[in-house]
């Protein structure tokens, strides 16, 4: 029998216990089967799936394509939002590798399972599960519940530590909508709209699903409820491109890569509404670090960085900074250039060559050349007048 493990246990039984426990079926399912098993009729009404593959990408896709903006504001109402299709798919592909092979029935996975194996959150599988009950493409037969005193002590027989069982979900083909109609008198009895009357036409399902972008790429709408929502979600977008752009820059610490992108964009935010760049940042951790004659390493790097930018002047980021003293640079470069044409004007519109200005000019150079030429020239003489002669050689007549 399905369920059995290390073989059949209620084969060691006496016959008087098994009588006491209600025969040897009970026996079986107490002591050697650690599943809920289903009561009679369970699947009633329940059709068969084509295969795993054909329910998620025909099945499901075709439901959420076709009725999902028909039931999403039911699933807010008792999930508080909605779901996009490719997470819905990624949660139906997981419960249908835990089916069986030809049915479709006893998908049996806790929502810790779909967690670890879908790595989504415990609210976006309930989202999910809820999303295919409504699209009627999935049904759970059987609530998951705790367990019972002994259950449990039965399962922990057989080295089970769980504390409840798992809902039993049956997956297959869409169900049609219950269209039967109550006749009474000859009229036929209409339901009335829940929302806008009895003789409301609901919205045409072409004018629904033509947006600009396909509904499989879509995600789920989330509405914005104020001025100050949409403004404090921009400044989070903003942040979190800047963290992207940082952390792929090579002057980023190693500490920074602790977090993510999306864990830096609320402390980013700030900066970023300013115009700061990943190269700003880097140069406000430099001169923290040179000013302070340390290393940067801290515990607890988003902290770090709000304290640092708090001690900035965020209205001017280091590149803003650097541009207005290249600016200034550049302006007196230019005032020193015009003021040194302007003499140049000056110079170059003074008197002729042969002016007598400069013909006296040139009297007084030529002047002063010779006057220095012939101090020079006496001052030479007067050195080699005062400076002794050394005798080298004697003559033939000394020697003997």
């Amino acid at each position: 029998m399905r369920g059995h493990l290390y073989g059949h246990q209620c084969h060691s039984l006496t016959p008087a216990y098994l009588n006491a426990l209600g025969g040897r079926e009970a026996a079986c399912r107490r002591y050697c089967q650690v599943r809920l098993e289903l009561d009679e009729g369970a699947h009633a009404g329940l059709a068969y799936w084509q295969g795993q593959q054909h329910w998620v990408e025909v099945c499901v896709r075709t439901a959420y394509t076709a009725e999902y903006n028909t039931i999403r504001p039911q699933l807010v109402a008792n999930t508080g939002g909605g779901i996009s299709l490719k997470t819905l798919l990624n949660v139906a592909a997981a419960m249908a590798g835990a089916a069986d092979f030809k049915t479709g029935r006893n998908s049996r996975l806790t929502i810790a399972t779909l967690v670890e194996r879908t790595g989504l959150g415990e609210r976006t599988i309930q989202r999910a599960r809820e999303t295919l009950k409504l699209l009627r493409v999935a049904t759970e037969v059987l609530r998951g519940r705790l367990r019972r005193r002994g259950e449990r002590f039965g399962s922990h027989r057989f080295q089970d530590r769980g504390r409840g069982w798992a809902s039993v979900w049956a997956l297959h083909p869409r169900k049609p909508v219950d269209n039967t109609r109550i006749v009474v008198d000859g009229s036929i009895q209409m339901a009335p709209h829940p929302r806008r009357g009895q003789f409301c036409i609901p919205s045409s399902r072409r004018e629904v699903l033509t947006t600009k972008r396909s509904v499989d790429k879509r995600a789920a709408s989330r509405r914005k409820e104020s001025k100050a929502d949409l403004e404090k979600a921009d400044a989070i977008r903003k942040g979190l491109l800047l963290a992207s752009k940082w952390l792929r820059n090579p002057r980023t610490p190693v500490w920074a890569r602790r977090h993510t992108p999306r864990g830096w964009a609320p402390a980013l935010a700030e900066p970023a509404a300013h115009g700061w760049t990943a190269a700003d940042l880097n140069d406000a951790i430099d001169a923290w670090s040179k000013a302070t004659r340390m290393a940067p390493d801290p515990k607890h790097p988003i902290a770090f960085m709000r304290w640092l930018m708090k001690q900035q002047d965020l209205a001017f980021a280091p590149h803003v900074l650097a541009q207005i003293a290249a600016d200034q640079e550049k302006v007196e470069r230019e005032r020193q250039a015009a003021a040194f044409e302007a003499e140049r004007g000056r110079y170059a519109s003074a008197a002729a060559e042969d002016s007598p200005g400069r013909q006296a000019a040139r009297f007084v150079a030529r002047r002063a050349a010779d006057s220095a030429r012939i101090r020079k020239t006496q001052a030479s003489a007067r050195e080699n007048e005062t400076s002794p002669v050394w005798i080298t050689h004697l003559s033939d007549r000394g020697k003997r």
